[in-house]
């Protein structure tokens, strides 16, 4: 589904949602649940792109269901993973998911399957630029959340949920203090959608956004 400026929803995949941005450059954000690669790569051959000619998958943070089928699309397409510096040990396997998400993926192995790891995930920063797209990196749901922002568009990850928008539930949140300070940082862009891991695409009015705003 053509959401807006060339971003997709791929609505098979389940989990979060996973987006292909074609525009200027194809990649995808985020990868849903463990299995969710054949889902992926068939909409993409759908919407006539290769594969192997994807810039890359970037993945907004460590969540199983964002990053549950990334190391299946590296092994069968060779696309190179990028994440943020923070993020990459939780992604790789090198260090446990804190609290209650370190059972997650052990939850949902039944139903989709066992999360594997990527042997390899590039690092970005803090105002990286990535295929025109800015990184800002916006932690608080989880350390080294990022969120991409490109003229008036924002892929948010679960910093915000769509619809009413609203926050990730707090007994999900790594740190409530940050996760406050990442949302002043983004709405100070102008910000026409604001697509998120879950609920719908929304029109960022000041509707939403304007009781986030510290008067």
């Amino acid at each position: 589904m053509l959401i807006t400026d060339g971003i997709h929803l791929i609505e098979q995949v389940k989990g979060s949602h996973c987006f292909l941005v074609t525009d200027p450059e194809p990649f995808i954000v985020d990868t849903g649940l463990p299995g969710q690669e054949k889902a992926i790569i068939n909409f993409l051959k759908q919407t006539g792109i290769k594969p192997q000619d994807l810039r890359g998958i970037l993945l907004t943070h460590y969540d199983v269901d964002h990053v549950g089928s990334a190391a299946a699309l590296q092994e069968l397409t060779g696309v190179e993973l990028y994440a943020h510096e923070l993020e990459i040990p939780y992604i790789s396997g090198q260090a446990i998911r804190p609290g209650l998400k370190r059972w997650l993926p052990l939850l949902v192995r039944p139903l989709h399957g066992k999360l594997t790891y990527p042997l390899k995930v590039i690092p970005l920063q803090d105002r990286d630029n990535f295929c025109e797209w800015e990184i800002i990196h916006t932690p608080g749901h989880t350390p080294g959340h990022i969120a991409l922002y490109r003229n008036g568009v924002g892929i948010v990850g679960d910093l915000f949920q769509g619809g009413n928008i609203r926050l990730a539930p707090a007994f999900f949140t790594w740190d409530k203090h940050k996760l406050m300070e990442s949302v002043q940082k983004l709405i100070q862009y102008p910000l026409r959608w604001i697509l998120p891991g879950h609920g719908p695409a929304t029109a960022a009015s000041a509707r939403w956004l304007d009781h986030f705003k510290i008067k």
